[in-house]
């Protein structure tokens, strides 16, 4: 069996997006923490097509560390 990776497809991004934001507002207002840690997480970016169809290029992006979202609730005045 072939093992996914999560950047297959574009649904499977879309799956991803929709569960983080079903999840941070299921948390919003219970002084929730999420944290993700990255180590060695690649990315990689498609080559790039400029004017004139000028090959700008690919990348591969690489994250090593975390990122903190707190959702809290504020009162109305």
């Amino acid at each position: 069996m072939k093992e996914k990776n999560i950047g297959d497809s574009e649904s499977s991004t879309n799956q991803w997006s929709q569960l983080v934001s079903e999840l941070s507002d299921r948390l919003t207002g219970k002084e929730a923490l999420i944290t993700y840690n990255f180590e060695n997480f690649a990315i990689d970016m498609p080559r790039a097509a400029g004017p004139d169809g000028k090959n700008l290029g690919s990348a591969t992006w690489t994250i090593n560390g975390k990122i903190i979202i707190k959702a809290e609730a504020h009162k109305n005045s």
